[in-house]
């Protein structure tokens, strides 16, 4: 009996993998240092190690391996053209991992599998359109249209943070301008304190940062603002404004059943939520966010594992 399918996750520094049973339950987890200086094949050694110790003596049962890892990537031909992180570069991971597993690999992109974990068993449950986007060092998305992962043409749709907000506006670590990441990002916050403070701005967020500009980060000014600070409660209100913007760019595009936000800024909780929430509504037609839930991530750092492994259960179903 095949009734179980294992969900990996492949990053920089850590990679994991979870068990699921037939209904969506975590049986096991399993994490490990990724050791991406140790080469390549010890890094496809260690998927292989988390995957059968996360099964252990019930690795007989697993129907499938869902991966998810950092793109550009080809889930077709199950090959990662480039993994900075990793020091990888075309490789072919789908076929070298089956060849090692005995079992069919399916490979989705990280933050696609993260945005289905949240899809199939956390805050988008039960909804068939879904947003989710990640609000961290830059902005991140993954589209459930239709109750399946819009990959568009070459795997690229969901790029939402290299939208274009505002042109001519800040200059975006993509090399073009005004990108929503250059602007509503964790490294967009941090990065007009920095500059204020280097214009002789005077604020909390100097102290923070030890009177570095260049250590700010947006932990610093979301720490700042709730103390009372004009300058981070101004930087907050700016990124927050250009959050707000951009989801409603997204609501009237796709008519989302929910939008779910997960990444370090939407740790601001209520401080983050309650304005873009409020300009959302006011900015949108109304008919399309009546009732429409905008909210935090339910599964944390599980989200990208269990979703890679439901991606792997739908593509057996389909």
């Amino acid at each position: 009996m095949h009734d179980l399918t294992i969900g990996g996750e492949l990053g920089g520094t850590k990679s994991a993998a979870i068990l699921l049973d037939g209904a969506g339950n975590i049986l096991n987890e399993f994490r490990c240092p990724t050791e991406a200086e140790r080469g390549r094949e010890a890094v496809l050694e260690n998927i292989v190690a988390a995957a059968r110790a996360v099964a252990g003596e019930d690795f007989g049962r697993v129907a499938a391996v869902g991966l998810g890892a950092p793109g550009p990537l080809n889930r077709r031909e199950g090959l990662i053209y480039q993994a900075p992180n990793l020091g990888w570069q075309n490789v072919p991971i789908v076929r070298l991992l089956q060849e090692k597993l005995g079992r069919p690999v399916f490979l989705e992109n990280d933050a696609n599998a993260a945005g289905f974990g949240e899809w199939a068993l956390g805050a988008g449950r039960g909804t068939k359109d879904m947003i989710y986007l990640t609000v961290s060092t830059g902005i991140g998305g993954g589209l459930i249209l239709g109750g399946r992962i819009h990959h568009g043409r070459d795997d690229s749709a969901g790029e939402v943070g290299h939208t274009i907000v505002l042109p001519d506006g800040p200059l975006c670590g993509c090399g073009r301008r005004g990108c929503w990441e250059a602007l509503a990002s964790g490294t967009a916050i941090a990065r007009a304190a920095a500059e204020a403070l280097k214009g002789g701005r005077e604020s909390r967020i100097r102290e923070l940062a030890g009177g570095d500009p260049a250590a700010v980060d947006a932990a610093m000014v979301a720490r700042a603002a709730r103390e009372g600070d004009a300058l981070a409660r101004e930087v907050l209100d700016r990124a927050f404004y250009y959050l707000a913007l951009g989801i409603v760019n997204l609501i009237h595009l796709l008519n989302p059943e929910a939008v779910v936000i997960c990444g370090g800024v939407s740790k601001m909780c209520d401080e983050l939520f309650i304005p873009v929430r409020r300009m959302v509504a006011e900015w949108a037609y109304a008919a399309m966010v009546r009732d429409l839930p905008i909210v935090p991530a339910a599964l944390g750092d599980r989200a990208g594992v269990i979703g890679a492994a439901m991606v792997a259960r739908a593509i057996l179903r389909d």
